[in-house]
C-alpha cells in the first residue's frame, strides 16, 4: 500500500454505503508547501484528487473563521465525499461567515430559514442553478471578522498585489451585499479577478493560502 507523505492535517470517514476515508496531507520543502487531498475506499490504494502548491509564507494570516475543512466541504469538492450536511450549518456553527447552501427539498428550506436568529441573513440565491439554494451569513462586514492590512501583507509576500481601495471597499460592505446578485457584481460560484477570489475565499472560510495558490495557478486538480 502507497505510503502518504508528509504530515497529517486531518482524516474523516464517511459512509456512502461503504465506508470512504478522505485525508489531507501537508510538505514543506525549501520555503514551499504542497498541500494535498486524498480519498481512500477500503482494501484500495489513497487516491490524490487535488494538490495545492504556496509560498510558507502564505500560512501566516490564521483566523478560527478559515480552515481547509470549510475548502474541501464546499460544492467544488473533488472525490467521492458527502459534504451538504457539513454545508448547511457551517455557518450557524460558528466555521465561516457566509455560505451558498443547499437543502434538500422544501421542509429542509425553510426548516433552516426558520431556526435562524437575528444574528443572521438568509435569502434566496441563483435559483436557476437550484431551486432551493440560499445564502446565508452573520451580520456585519469583513471588517468585523478579518484584518485587511495583515492579508494584503500576506498577499504581497507572495507577490500578489491586491488592489488596496478595491479591498477596502468590499470589506466595509454588509455581509448580505454579497448575497444580493442584483447590486453585487462578484458572482460567488464563477468569480474571477484577484480582489474578487480574494474576498470569496474570506466569505467562505477558506485558507488565504489556498486562494493564494488559485490566484497564481498553483493547483493540480491531479486528472
Amino acid at each position: 500500500m502507497m505510503e502518504i507523505q508528509g504530515t497529517k492535517l486531518f482524516s474523516q470517514d464517511y459512509e456512502i454505503g461503504e465506508t470512504v476515508t478522505f485525508s489531507l496531507y501537508r510538505e514543506e520543502q525549501e520555503g514551499r508547501c504542497t498541500t494535498t487531498l486524498y480519498y481512500q475506499f477500503p482494501g484500495q490504494e489513497p487516491v490524490a484528487c487535488k494538490r495545492f502548491f504556496y509560498d510558507t509564507c502564505a500560512e501566516d494570516y490564521k483566523s478560527p473563521y478559515l480552515s481547509w475543512y470549510n475548502l474541501i466541504c464546499c460544492s467544488n469538492n473533488y472525490g467521492p465525499i458527502p459534504v451538504v450536511e457539513y454545508m448547511n450549518h457551517a455557518v450557524q456553527n460558528g466555521k465561516k461567515i457566509a455560505a451558498t447552501i443547499y437543502p434538500n427539498d422544501a421542509g429542509e428550506y425553510m426548516g433552516i430559514i426558520g431556526e435562524l436568529s437575528e444574528d443572521y441573513y438568509c435569502y434566496p440565491y441563483h435559483p436557476r442553478e437550484y431551486q432551493y439554494l440560499l445564502y446565508i451569513s452573520r451580520k456585519g462586514t469583513l471588517n468585523d471578522y478579518f484584518d485587511l492590512e495583515q492579508i494584503l501583507k500576506v498577499y504581497e509576500s507572495c507577490g500578489i498585489r491586491l488592489d488596496k481601495e478595491k479591498m477596502e471597499e468590499y470589506f466595509s460592505k454588509e455581509l448580505s451585499f454579497f448575497g444580493n446578485e442584483e447590486v453585487c457584481r462578484i458572482q460567488l460560484h464563477d468569480c474571477i479577478g484577484r480582489e474578487e477570489l480574494a474576498v470569496t475565499g474570506l466569505l467562505f472560510g477558506y485558507p488565504v493560502e489556498s486562494t493564494i495558490a488559485l490566484i497564481r495557478r498553483d493547483i493540480d486538480m491531479c486528472e
